[in-house]
């Protein structure tokens, strides 16, 4: 169980404030930095990246100060008496990046609302998003290969959400990232847990769905925009992906006036 003893998100600390102190028994802490910070790892001062987080545990020194200017921080101070995560589920005392820092930091925001208004259902609210946070510390600290390509494989889901009418194939979405198609196919799974042709799919179909739903256009010029240089072929694949046709999805979802089904 954990249980949350002071939770502070974004919290701004003024020029030469530091922190330097050993945490007693029963008291861990996990903090996010936004900026450049100094933090102390194995009685060495290092600076580290913004977007840093780390992890201690009750007794051990915990030393930090911003490079320069304001500190902007979130924190959370708590008791575990979990094993998995009190002993080592996640490297303690050590920093590490936590990309997608904005999605990440939703959580820590949902810990401090519900420890400040105290419903009935906190307990068990604020157990799943302690595991949620400690469970993304690990995946941050032990990266997978996927996570290396981190900004490229993020680039290239970006690009096919964004133009999914290009002609998408393995040896160009390979090229975008600088890598094999072999290893784009192994990569693009675990990183999004679909296959990178899936993904090419699922652009399509949700662009597809939006120029129904929003726009007049007939069904041929919406094939086009979404890839296809063949309408029936469009149809096929869209029915398969939504149980209906293009035409029957219109009349059922769209918004304002209707046009034309051909």
């Amino acid at each position: 169980m954990f249980k949350i003893l002071y939770a502070m998100t974004r919290e701004h600390m003024p020029p030469g404030f530091e922190d330097n102190l050993v945490f007693a028994e029963g008291e861990y802490e996990m903090m996010l930095f936004e900026s450049e910070t100094l933090i102390e790892v194995d009685g060495e001062m290092d600076v580290y990246p913004p977007h840093t987080g780390i992890i201690y545990k009750p007794g051990q020194r915990v030393h930090y100060r911003a490079k320069s200017g304001t500190l902007i921080y979130t924190w959370i101070r708590f008791d575990c008496d979990e094993p998995l995560f009190a002993e080592g589920y996640v490297p303690f005392g050590k920093p590490i990046l936590c990309v997608n820092y904005d999605y990440f930091l939703k959580y820590w925001d949902m810990v401090a609302c519900e420890n400040f208004w105290h419903l009935p259902s906190e307990e068990h609210n604020i157990e799943n998003l302690m595991h949620i946070i400690f469970h993304w510390f690990h995946d941050y600290a032990f990266p997978s290969e996927s996570s290396r390509y981190q900004r490229e494989l993020e680039s290239l889901r970006a690009s096919i959400y964004a133009h999914p009418e290009y002609d998408w194939t393995l040896e160009k979405m390979a090229e975008q990232v600088n890598i094999s198609t072999r290893y784009l196919l192994k990569l693009y799974k675990d990183y999004a847990h679909l296959s990178c042709i899936s993904e090419v799919l699922e652009s399509r179909m949700t662009r597809a769905k939006m120029l129904l739903m929003q726009t007049s256009q007939n069904i041929n010029e919406i094939s086009e925009q979404c890839g296809y240089h063949n309408v029936e072929h469009f149809c096929r694949q869209f029915k398969r992906h939504t149980g209906v046709s293009p035409g029957k999805y219109r009349r059922q979802h769209q918004i304002g006036e209707r046009g034309p089904d051909e």
